[in-house]
């Protein structure tokens, strides 16, 4: 899963609530998942600043116990480049002297701290777009989604899941086979008159869209070489047309975005699949 992951302190943690609200819903709009850690004080940041996914470091300038150079130090020594937030309700007199003794440290007021953090990730985001970047998130979240997938077949299958299972690790299906097979589950699935259709329909209508989000623009990023248009517009073509008729993929901020929000979109369906399937509502 698409993970974006920050940790946030603030003695009155009840005022960074609602700007974390904000945040997590400008990351679920760009397709990612917004995880947080948020701390009244710096007491055993440690075991978190050791954390290789954490993304962010948001702080409020005055907490109890460390002032805010010890803090910085710290987490600079940990993390060298790291993105690191600092604000203050009304900034000190040494809130620019502390920003100037380190590198890659935005100030703010806590009032404007929401749109600076926004702002940071956007940077953050523009930075780690790109052919190959993409590729690898790509071929990444495929993975995860493909054993998902074989979960999903090897739990339906019940008693029998154990040759499911030996059959995915023969390799006997790739990845759009396994779609397939996933595919005639849900439609076995929704014919069935005594499951409730209303908890299911969702799920199986956007395992239909699996193929074309997924596996075909996996495959493409996978194997085809990227080139430039007149416009200077990244361009990818593929030899196989995607269930949709597509045979092009325009690399625009536009597609990054709708890309990351799809894998995340099949992600979370299928475990909602899953679940239903583990508490016995479809069988």
């Amino acid at each position: 899963m698409l993970k974006y992951k920050a940790l946030w302190i603030d003695d009155t943690p009840e005022s960074a609530e609602p700007k974390i609200e904000g945040i997590q819903d400008f990351l679920e709009e760009e397709g990612f998942v917004f995880e947080h850690i948020l701390k009244e004080n710096a007491k055993g940041i440690e075991t978190h600043l050791n954390d290789p996914d954490l993304d962010i470091i948001i702080t409020d300038f005055n907490l109890t116990g460390i002032t805010a150079y010890d803090l910085i130090a710290k987490i600079r020594k940990h993390h060298r480049y790291i993105e690191l937030v600092l604000y203050s309700e009304n900034p000190p007199s040494d809130f620019e002297t502390v920003l100037k003794s380190f590198q890659g440290i935005y100030g703010c007021t806590r009032r404007d701290v929401e749109d600076v953090i926004k702002d940071v990730i956007r940077n953050s985001i523009k930075r780690t777009q790109g052919i190959n970047n993409m590729r690898g998130i790509v071929i990444s979240e495929a993975i995860d989604i493909e054993n998902q997938i074989e979960e999903i077949a090897i739990s339906y299958f019940a008693e029998k899941g154990d040759i499911i299972q030996k059959a995915f690790e023969r390799n006997n299906f790739d990845f759009g086979k396994k779609v397939m097979l996933l595919g005639s589950i849900a439609k076995k699935i929704s014919s069935d008159p005594t499951i409730e259709q209303a908890k299911f329909q969702q799920i199986a209508d956007l395992v239909k869209v699996l193929c074309s989000d997924v596996v075909w623009t996996r495959n493409v990023l996978s194997h085809v070489k990227h080139s430039i248009d007149k416009n200077g517009q990244s361009i990818l073509t593929s030899a196989i047309k995607s269930p949709d008729g597509d045979k092009t993929i325009t690399l625009n901020a536009e597609w990054y975005k709708e890309t990351r929000k799809k894998l995340k979109r099949h992600s979370e369906n299928l475990k909602a699949f899953a679940n239903l399937i583990i508490s016995g509502t479809v069988k």
